[in-house]
């Protein structure tokens, strides 16, 4: 065969090959046959051989792809395609045998009056929906299918299935066949995934545009009967004007769970919701990331979740709601709804939600805000220090052993179900934690550690607690909890790997009956507890002040609470005995009563102060008489009596009994401190002393004028309750009793060499002594 023979044959083929493109949309069946006739007629042709056989190897395999033109659709808005268009589907569906194939849609729009169903493995793929976001312009190309009808559009109910580049209309014109009709009828719903007592799994719909769906629903994922619609994939919907844009329900038994949405945005006018998540079933995990909702109004909300196992993730979404005022939200969470993720940009309006069952809901607006708690951890003893009565009796218990802030159950009081140590060599974890060994001893059932208070933070639902555990015995502890619903709950347990392990659990908590504990029922050692309310992660090691003492730099400032006799009402056998309100401070300022008499502090064990807390009672007047007996024991059996404006210090073990620490009359407890001593300089004239405010509270005096006034001037003031020391090395200064300088019975304080005086202020410029070293 000749060059120019084959040149011509070459453009007679092209000239063809060129008419059936325009004929058939780029259609590759097409392609593939032509390529293959054009190779046959240049088989003598190498180059032409080459060319051949790279268009051949490009074009899709035969049968891979059904068309829909091929069964007789039309898509001029007029002629009902539905019947066509269903064939081309089930032909691709038999086609495959269920091994998945693609239906392509040439550009037009395909007017049916049934719903299209679409099984399992099938894809439609359309030709786009032209070049409009906001409504369908006929004239700018696309496959748009227009139902016409009072049932979803379409119907997805297989797996593996869906559609691509196409739009979906509920179509409002008159067409040929029904001109009187599709004004008139609103269909129930644009595209319908639907399991009906089977698992419909990763369908995926891409760049798909659902429009005017007004009676019903743009998009829903529908489980009935113990059905599942799972791992499906949404991505850039386009949905205007619906009454719901996208609809998640699950009925009981069924499941709508871990689909993911990304981008795409709804909008447009006649919406009660944006997107409705309600389900009697499970419905949650399902994603929707970086989508848009953007109506001016919803009569309803934008976003709407109830259900006790229902919720929703959303992550860098925008609401807007131009049109809703403040008294109508933009998101409503049903307080059934908990464990809802939302984030990113919401104007306009607010949410309606309960936030501590919601914790992660975390807009930020100038109408709204979400909110985290302070992760701050509740077992106040995390470090495990303080512990005594650890010694080992002849039946091999503890009988009288205490761990500040925790409680240990298990066995009896005679026969403990573990002994526990403080292991003193061992570094753990934390260098400021002890390494708690629990010598498990297998009596009566699983060892019970916890809390040796009630944790309750009314204002958060979710908590979250844990320990660090070593051991090699599987399965040996776990975190428990009881659950809202009053059932005690379990958490993981650890794998016997002999490494340490984090063992602990997040949930829901019962507000009515707190109750959280590690379970143990093997040897362990275990440390740095963590407790924190809140949907937070766990903070191990961070014990703030319990762990390694008190350390800081600048002054320490309590509050003052006030010490109120008994009411009159009181029987006459508790005429003595007070209660100091709990959680107000450490400093009182005692008033008087008749009786003139302390018996008894905070006698019932709901009153009752922690272990180790130190306590200062302050007496303006004289005349009162603190008793010393087997509750109150002070020093030397010694009662006290206060003068005017003298104070006694106590110390309670946690139970309804209080020992001396001192008293203003001279005896002292001397205690260790981290906070820095400061310097107390004389003025350069005059006797108006000026200490460093932000420096501490214990400050070296040195010599100089006497001192009739402290830090006098505003600014320099310090804040009322705070308590500060003068220590003198040198003796022979004096500080001078006045209507600034309020010391004990008027009589003025004159340092000894290593003397000190103890003011405390309300305030003011006016200081109180409580105590000196005389």
């Amino acid at each position: 065969m000749t060059i120019a023979t084959t040149v011509g044959i070459t453009m007679a083929i092209s000239v063809a090959l060129v008419a059936l493109l325009a004929a058939h949309q780029n259609q590759s069946y097409q392609i593939h046959e032509l390529s293959r006739r054009l190779s046959e007629v240049l088989d003598a042709d190498q180059s032409t051989l080459v060319l051949s056989r790279r268009t051949t190897e490009e074009a899709p395999v035969v049968g891979s792809y059904t068309y829909a033109s091929d069964f007789g659709v039309v898509g001029d808005s007029m002629a009902n395609d539905g019947p066509a268009l269903q064939a081309a589907i089930d032909s691709a569906a038999n086609k495959t045998s269920g091994q998945g194939g693609t239906v392509i849609l040439p550009k037009g729009i395909f007017i049916t009056t049934q719903p299209l169903i679409i099984p399992g493995g099938i894809t439609l793929q359309g030709q786009g929906y032209g070049s409009s976001p906001l409504a369908i312009k006929f004239d700018a190309g696309g496959s748009t299918i227009a139902y016409c009808g009072t049932d979803y559009a379409v119907k997805i109910i297989g797996s593996s299935s869906g559609m691509r580049d196409v739009a979906v209309y509920d179509w409002p014109y008159h067409h040929g066949e029904f001109d009187d009709g599709c004004p008139n009828i609103k269909a129930a719903g644009g595209v319908l995934v639907k399991a009906d007592g089977q698992t419909v799994e990763s369908v995926a719909l891409s760049n798909v545009f659902i429009y005017f769906f007004v009676g019903g629903d743009a998009l829903s994922l529908i489980a009935v009967n113990n059905g599942g619609v799972a791992f499906g994939y949404y991505e850039n919907l386009r949905l205007r004007h619906a009454h719901t844009g996208i609809k998640l329900y699950a009925e009981v038994d069924s499941f709508v769970n871990t689909n993911t949405f990304v981008g795409g945005a709804i909008s447009g006018g006649d919406f009660h919701y944006g997107i409705k998540s309600v389900s009697d079933g499970d419905c949650n995990d399902n994603k929707f990331y970086g989508i848009s909702i953007g109506m001016y109004d919803s009569d309803v909300a934008h976003v709407y979740v109830a259900g006790s196992t229902t919720n929703i993730k959303m992550d860098n979404v925008r609401l807007e709601a131009k049109n809703k005022d403040m008294s109508r939200p933009i998101i409503i969470i049903e307080d059934s709804s908990y464990g809802n993720v939302m984030n990113g940009m919401l104007g306009h309006t607010h949410i309606q939600a309960n936030l501590n069952r919601n914790p992660d809901v975390d807009f930020m607006s100038q109408k709204s805000v979400g909110l985290d708690p302070a992760p701050v951890n509740q077992f106040w003893n995390a470090a495990f220090k303080g512990s005594s009565g650890t010694d080992i009796d002849e039946s091999g218990a503890q009988p009288n052993r205490v761990m500040p802030g925790w409680k240990l159950e298990g066995g009896s009081a005679t026969t403990p179900n573990a002994n526990v140590f403080v292991l003193e060599d061992d570094d753990g974890l934390y260098p400021d934690h002890n390494v708690l060994k629990v010598d498990y001893r297998n009596f009566g059932g699983a060892f019970k550690m916890m809390a040796d208070q009630t944790l309750l933070q009314e204002a958060h639902s979710f908590v979250t607690f844990g320990v660090y555990a070593r051991t090699s015995v599987q399965g040996s502890i776990s975190a428990a909890m009881r659950y809202t619903s009053g059932s005690i709950i379990s958490s993981g347990s650890h794998s016997g790997s002999g490494e340490w392990e984090f063992i602990g659990m997040s949930a829901l908590y019962s507000k009515s009956a707190p109750y959280f504990y590690f379970s143990i029922t093997g040897d362990v050692d275990l440390t740095a507890p963590t407790l924190t309310f809140g949907k937070t992660p766990a903070t191990p090691g961070a014990s703030l002040m319990s762990s390694s003492g008190a350390r800081m730099s600048g002054t320490l400032t309590t509050a003052v609470g006030i010490g109120l006799p008994p009411p009159p009402s009181t029987p006459v056998y508790k005429k003595k005995w007070w209660v100091l309100p709990k959680n107000e401070g450490n400093v009182f300022l005692m008033q008087s009563n008749a009786d003139h008499s302390i018996e008894r502090l905070n006698y019932r064990a709901a009153d009752r102060f922690p272990r180790g807390t130190v306590i200062t009672l302050f007496f303006d007047e004289p005349g009162t008489k603190v008793e010393s007996n087997s509750y109150i024991e002070l020093t030397s059996g010694e009662d006290f009596v206060s003068a005017a404006k003298t104070s006694i210090t106590l110390i309670t073990q946690g139970s309804g009994s209080w020992d001396e620490v001192s008293r203003n009359a001279g005896r002292q407890l001397v205690q260790s401190s981290s906070t820095p001593s400061c310097v107390g300089a004389p003025p350069e004239s005059g006797n108006y002393w000026v200490l460093p405010k932000s420096c501490g509270t214990v400050f070296l005096m040195q010599s100089g004028s006497d001192i009739r006034r402290l830090s006098y001037r505003t600014a320099d003031r310090f804040p009322y309750g705070t308590v500060i020391t003068l220590v003198w090395e040198e003796a022979g200064n004096t500080v001078v009793d006045s209507s600034y300088m309020k010391l004990k019975n008027g009589q003025n304080f004159v340092s000894g060499e290593q003397t000190s005086l103890t003011l405390m202020t309300k305030g003011s410029a006016i200081w109180y002594e409580v105590s000196r070293n005389v």
